[in-house]
């Protein structure tokens, strides 16, 4: 090749390089054999490569045999370059790097042409989307604790009944009562999902010989859970443990040790050593009662200080429920069962106040950083208008997902606020800034706020007399959050071709504001029930957002009216639908006198 035509070449190939070098996503290209030509600095340094010239010329499907790759479904798999199609597919993989780092990246394989229409090659582009994915991830574990949560505290609410229903005489030998057996299942399954582990157990011991018993299970197969039950009570703690580790439990110390540590006295077909357990022992009255144990997998990071505390907390709640229920045990009538659901409240109280503050700050830093990523979309997107369609294709379909995660984490700090509501009510600490305020003005700017919000659903708004100011002293917050309550609920049961109608109206000394909704209507023996602390409506299929509210939300609509000296009702006719309404009382229209 003369060096005419040489330069003409090499000046546009060192102008592509250069280009290629300066994108931040990773780009590897091929040639027609499948060979490495050129590897940019951004895929160098998400595969962990100290120099270009380790993999040039290498081939390209066994450059990838180097590192553990997993599907979006976590399941292993490999990136063929002849399977990529020519449409340029994106594929969401996780990559394991030497280092141990676990990169989640998007893979889109493009082939490239000459003039003449023949494959010369392949562009590979690695887009890193790890940040997004663990805030993906993050908000899972979050929606999945809070499923978790809502189980326990529906255990803890049957409680008095559970233990009413048991025999007598089943309750004494035990110093874990059956009625944990009920509770116990959904901490199991609470710590399961917190800490995302593989193994959650909750053993009794029964004196004088201390038999284990298993109370509660999460995370085995039906197989394996089954074979615990049958050997239940069969073989005592030395069969299970060593004595230096039954000296430790004995002494109320936390015991972290490898599951082969554990000798399993019965036989069971699975290989679980490579776990590391931590074992916590429960004490009722000075003695050892019980155990719960945790397994994750010794690959897994140590169990964090955090992470013990959390299952310390878990076992003061657990020995918590037991006091109760042993207390209360001795109990009969009506004065019993009265004693017994107050000790259950208070339970609930300061379950619900530590796990929504603890909740919360994890759920205000996922909602930010969504908010976030969906602000530099939009700025992406009008950026991007001149360029081709397929571009702003992409940016919508990267929006979607981000606008639903929004949308449940929204719904998630609405339930966590539900919860801290409800334990400042139960525990007389709920701090209201009354001022005095045009109630006429909060309900037409929430309306509006509401309508705004859903565009498909007709809200009607009436004020008798039209454009009346009327004066109440009111916490403007509050009465907003109730009047937000009753609409979510109207629009959510309501039929999309009926409108909800909000009238607001004097009423002698009181101004009454009620919303009415066209829906099937709540039985007689529902309206006795609607405003009880977590009752959740029955017979609905379809999980509204009314159920998202822990049972809470109109129980907190009716303190907070009352807190207001107001008052709340509802009339519900099968066939004409449902009317929420609450009354405040009207302050003279002076400031002076409001004052």
């Amino acid at each position: 090749m003369s060096k005419q035509k040489r330069s003409k070449i090499v000046a546009p190939m060192s102008l592509f390089k250069a280009a290629v070098t300066s994108i931040a996503d990773g780009i590897i290209i091929c040639d027609p054999d499948n060979v490495i030509v050129l590897i940019n600095p951004a895929a160098l340094a998400m595969f962990e490569i100290s120099g270009e010239t380790s993999y040039l010329g290498a081939d390209y499907n066994h450059f990838l045999s180097h590192y553990v790759i997993h599907n979006g479904d976590q399941r292993p798999t490999t990136l063929v370059q002849d399977q990529t199609s020519d449409a340029g597919d994106v594929h969401t993989i996780s990559i394991k790097t030497p280092s141990g780092r676990k990169a989640y990246v998007q893979v889109r394989s493009v082939p490239i042409f000459d003039q003449r229409k023949q494959k010369r090659g392949m562009i590979h582009v690695f887009h890193d989307v790890t940040e997004l994915r663990q805030k993906e991830l993050q908000y899972q574990k979050s929606n999945q604790s809070l499923q978790a949560l809502l189980s326990l505290l529906t255990a803890i609410t049957c409680l008095p009944t559970i233990v009413d229903l048991l025999p007598r005489e089943e309750q004494g030998p035990f110093l874990l009562p059956p009625s944990m057996h009920y509770i116990g299942q959904q901490l199991t399954n609470l710590v399961l999902q917190i800490l995302r582990c593989k193994l959650v157990m909750l053993l009794s011991l029964r004196p004088p010989e201390n038999h284990l018993y298993y109370v509660a299970v999460s995370g085995l197969e039906p197989e394996q859970e089954q074979i615990r039950r049958e050997n239940s009570g069969r073989y005592s703690l030395a069969d299970f443990y060593d004595e230096q580790i039954r000296a430790k439990l004995y002494s109320g110390e936390i015991v972290i040790l490898p599951y082969s540590r554990i000798h399993l006295p019965f036989y069971e077909r699975s290989d679980r050593n490579g776990l590391l357990t931590l074992h916590v022992p429960l004490f009722v009255d000075k003695q050892l009662a019980g155990i719960m144990l945790i397994a994750r997998s010794d690959s897994d990071n140590a169990y964090t200080p955090e992470e013990i505390t959390l299952a310390k907390s878990v076992a003061t709640l657990i020995v918590f429920v037991i006091g109760c229920v042993s207390a209360l045990n001795q109990l009969n009538g009506t004065r019993g069962k009265a004693l017994m659901r107050q000790e259950a409240d208070k339970i609930i109280n300061e379950f619900l106040y530590l796990a929504s503050h603890e909740l919360r700050t994890p759920l205000t830093a996922i909602i930010g950083n969504l908010q976030l990523a969906l602000h530099r979309l939009d700025v992406l997107q009008r950026q991007a208008r001149d360029h081709p369609e397929i571009l702003a294709q992409r940016f919508e379909y990267l929006r979607q997902p981000l606008e639903q995660a929004a949308q449940s984490a929204h719904l998630q700090e609405g339930m966590i606020q539900n919860m801290i509501d409800d334990a400042r009510i139960q525990t007389n600490t709920l701090m209201l800034h009354m001022k005095l305020c045009n109630l006429t003005q909060i309900v037409q700017e929430t309306v509006r706020e509401q309508q705004e919000r859903i565009l498909d659903h007709k809200i009607l708004l009436e004020i008798t007399p039209s454009s009346e100011v009327i004066p109440v002293i009111v916490d403007e917050k509050s009465i907003r959050r109730v009047l937000i309550i009753y609409l979510k609920n109207a629009l959510t049961y309501s039929p999309r071709d009926f409108p909800v109608r909000t009238q607001v109206a004097r009423e002698g000394t009181l101004a009454r504001i009620s919303v009415h909704s066209q829906g099937a209507g709540i039985s007689l023996q529902e309206q006795e029930h609607v405003w009880d602390r977590f009752y959740r409506t029955q017979g609905v299929a379809v999980q509204h957002e009314l159920d998202l509210g822990l049972g809470l939300e109109l129980y907190i609509c009716k303190a907070f009216i009352e807190h207001h000296h107001g008052h709340v009702g509802m009339q519900s006719d099968s066939g004409h639908g449902t009317t929420f309404w609450f009354a405040l009382p009207i302050v003279e229209t002076t400031q002076e006198k409001a004052d």
